[in-house]
């Protein structure tokens, strides 16, 4: 059985975990999902400006932001 303080490091641990997993998937998410409504909504109302070159590029950045995610916590166990 686990002692208080072994339970409470633990509990924080997960804690502090938690959070950097939030942030390193939501910021890129936001920033990621900004960007392609931009460039898109942009794209949409005049595709001659070069709009579509921000639109690859940010679905580019989208994707491979989720992709660094998934890479970064491949082995981590449950919280």
């Amino acid at each position: 059985m686990k002692s208080k303080s072994e339970t409470e490091i633990e509990f924080k641990k997960s804690k502090t975990t938690m959070k950097a997993f939030l942030r390193s998937f939501l910021m890129p998410t936001l920033i990621g999902k900004s960007l392609v409504l931009y460039f898109g909504i942009n794209y949409s109302l005049s595709p001659d400006e070069g709009y579509g070159y921000g639109l690859a590029a940010s679905i580019a950045f989208t994707f491979c932001s989720l992709v660094l995610f998934a890479w970064k916590y491949r082995n981590h166990e449950e919280l």
